[in-house]
């Protein structure tokens, strides 16, 4: 094997770890601002004491997650289905779920957790959260094609950046090289000069056959 194949045989393992260990960071950071906005709105519009109660269910909910006391924050996230699903704060409560079963190796409980809330959610920005953390969670499973199905629906995307990295991990899975490095393009494209993920979409890149793009006035 020649030196030039060792190298692109560490960098694509570096990059492999590097994205299992860090895949739902972004999304992760993504779902709790918002959770932040859309709890103020909802509380300003609604009945004091459910308010209240909902808040207090959630906060409970934060923190079995923060201890990974996944039994726990199940017991709550069911609280918080039960008799307050017409708050916010359940869908963010079901990402971090998620999350939580992730970490835990439990991919399959975590993309069915998902999977059976999806079609409940109105807000589009929630929304796509979820569809963008089912097609992380198919990849990692190594069912590429079924994340391409996953955001295939996503047509004017939020989070344009997560989306095209997540379709340029599958078509590279796929062995799409070349449609791999056109979703990291756009990925890079939508991403701001200084965001800390776009060093790595780069590298992917690169891995893909891909040249990155000259940054403005170079």
């Amino acid at each position: 094997m020649s030196n030039h194949q060792i190298d692109e045989y560490e960098l694509g393992e570096r990059v492999r770890t590097w994205f299992k260990e860090n895949s739902g960071s972004l999304i992760t950071g993504i779902a709790l601002g918002l959770a932040c906005i859309a709890g103020a709105q909802w509380w300003l519009g609604n009945g004091e004491k459910h308010k209240s109660e909902a808040s207090m269910q959630y906060q409970a909910f934060l923190q079995a997650a923060e201890k990974t006391d996944t039994a726990k924050a199940k017991i709550v996230l069911a609280l918080l289905e039960s008799k307050y699903s017409d708050t916010p704060y359940l869908n963010f409560a079901v990402l971090r779920q998620a999350e939580l079963l992730q970490s835990a190796q439990k991919n399959d409980e975590a993309l069915k957790l998902l999977q059976a809330n999806v079609g409940k959610i109105d807000d589009p920005s929630v929304k796509e959260l979820f569809q963008l953390r089912i097609a992380r969670l198919q990849l990692i499973s190594g069912k590429a094609d079924l994340a391409l199905k996953a955001v295939s629906g996503i047509k004017e995307s939020i989070y344009p950046a997560s989306l095209e990295e997540i379709r340029g991990d599958a078509q590279l899975a796929l062995g799409k090289r070349e449609l791999a490095s056109q979703a990291y393009v756009k990925a890079l494209t939508a991403l701001d000069e200084a965001a800390p993920i776009r060093n790595l979409i780069e590298l992917k890149l690169i891995e893909a056959g891909g040249s990155v793009p000259a940054k403005p006035g170079a």
